[in-house]
């Protein structure tokens, strides 16, 4: 299989797939690849426009994962004969599987926050008490300038991204109005000056 121009590698074959463990990393490869064929340049722009906002990793992975998975058979790549020599991948039925079953397995794992507002707020007495309006503000104006951001590409991508994808930014902008209300909340404490801290509601 390939395409018209240019040699084609990652045909070994659906058995070895299933010789080396995938990661994250893989299956977005393989889910943005499900989307149509892509160079590594490619995938990196799909990927900042997209699911970049909630899943941070180094991009020269989608240089070196993409020729892994050729090498694992869920993927193929085509290099141009001219020009740049580009080489463009493509999903495999054997990557489409791999990614349905990924999709269909439990997903137990705990929800990572990393956040730099939040563990300096954990650590905010070992510092200047009058510095902490700064760190909420900046926080506050962070998180609602991105929650914005997402309402506009929600109503840029409602027509042509598929349910699923709206969701996951709805979820976005749910958690960014959330963290927003949070800092504002406190902004508003830091105001009205030092009182008794009581335990939150719930």
């Amino acid at each position: 299989m390939g395409g018209a121009n240019g040699e084609v590698t990652g045909l070994s074959g659906e058995s070895s797939a299933r010789g080396r463990k995938l990661n994250a990393t893989s299956y977005v490869v393989l889910g943005m690849l499900s989307a149509g064929p892509a160079t590594s340049y490619d995938l990196k722009q799909r990927v900042g426009y997209t699911i970049g906002h909630f899943w941070a990793f180094a991009h020269s992975q989608l240089y070196d994962e993409p020729s892994r998975l050729a090498e694992d058979g869920l993927v193929v790549s085509a290099v141009e004969d001219g020009g740049r020599r580009r080489r463009t991948y493509s999903i495999t039925e054997a990557g489409r599987e791999a990614l349905r079953e990924w999709l269909v397995a439990p997903t137990p794992e705990e929800t990572e926050v990393r956040d730099l507002g939040l563990l300096k707020l954990f650590f905010a007495a070992h510092g200047n008490p009058r510095t902490l309006r700064g760190l909420a503000r900046d926080r506050y104006e962070s998180h609602k300038a991105r929650g914005d951001n997402y309402v506009v590409q929600y109503g840029q991508v409602a027509g042509v991204a598929d349910p699923w994808q709206l969701k996951s930014l709805e979820l976005g902008i749910r958690f960014e109005r959330c963290v927003e209300e949070f800092w504002a909340d406190f902004l508003a404490e830091l105001d009205a000056g030092p009182t008794e801290q009581a335990p939150p509601a719930g």
